[in-house]
């Protein structure tokens, strides 16, 4: 059954969370990107110990499920690049809560029915964030990990480039489909809005109890492990993070960011966001 989701917007620190809640609990199943669109292809072609990030294999524990379960959770699973609903999951998600381990989810897509998931799993859930301009150049941090082996696999990075701008696109239009957001056409103008929704609902959702927001900023700072280890029980190992690797914006693009928001009216929801969870 499902006992933790770590769910976190993409590029805040949610894998080296993962790796060190994954070395806290080793007794139990850790399930990572369960919504990912290609789950399923990644784990025909790259197998369990093919994908390493930050020092552990990304897939190992969905190849200790059984196949007849897996098989199942194949056919349930779909794209959640657009999630907004609970229901629009949850055959699958109650298919994932059907194995019967202590289940830890890290995922990247449930921003808006965090709540809901707490109350139908009964099951604690933590959300990840990161100031926005760091979060935004994280994303050049996954290119520069490759360094020159990029240039042996160029279509490795092109797509890879265009499916992270593509990613975002959709996820944009979802946020215009379900909200009143600002109609832009610039990329970062979209990012922005998409980062700022998705992070302003996720920790709206916050209760300190069963659903629980915290900033890789927090985290590194020391003070955000200590609220993530009071929350779930778990003892983490601090050595794991090191700071040095964190990529960080200079102080001229957290301006135009920090303007980009505020020109797009959205001042007052990142604002929240940070008061939540401070960056």
């Amino acid at each position: 059954m499902i006992e933790l989701v770590m769910n976190a917007f993409p590029r805040t620190g949610s894998t080296i969370l993962w790796r060190m809640v994954k070395e806290a609990r080793p007794d139990a199943l850790h399930l990572y990107e369960p919504l990912h669109d290609k789950l399923f292809i990644l784990l025909d072609e790259e197998g369990d110990k093919a994908s390493v990030l930050h020092g552990v294999p990304l897939w190992q524990d969905y190849f200790k499920v059984d196949a007849k379960t897996i098989h199942e959770l194949r056919l349930k699973h779909r794209d959640c690049t657009n999630l907004l609903r609970l229901q629009e999951i949850q055959r699958y998600l109650d298919a994932v809560d059907a194995i019967p381990e202590r289940l830890i989810l890290q995922p990247n897509r449930m921003h808006f029915i965090l709540k809901d998931l707490a109350q139908r799993y009964d099951c604690k859930v933590l959300h990840l964030t990161r100031g926005p301009a760091d979060c935004f150049l994280g994303f050049v941090e996954i290119f520069e990990m490759f360094g020159s082996a990029l240039t042996k696999d160029y279509n490795w990075w092109i797509d890879n480039i265009c499916g992270f701008v593509t990613f975002f696109k959709n996820q944009y239009e979802a946020m215009v489909t379900k909200f009143n957001v600002p109609l832009v056409t610039g990329f970062l103008d979209k990012w922005v809005v998409v980062w700022t929704y998705q992070n302003y609902y996720a920790v709206d959702q916050a209760d300190g109890k069963h659903v629980m927001a915290v900033s890789l900023e927090d985290i590194t700072d020391g003070t955000g492990l200590k609220k993530i280890e009071d929350f779930t029980g778990l003892k983490l190992n601090k050595d794991i993070i090191d700071k040095k690797k964190v990529y960080l914006a200079d102080d001229a693009f957290k301006k135009v960011v920090d303007e980009r928001i505020n020109s797009l009216g959205l001042t007052y929801m990142a604002d929240e966001i940070s008061k939540a969870t401070p960056f």
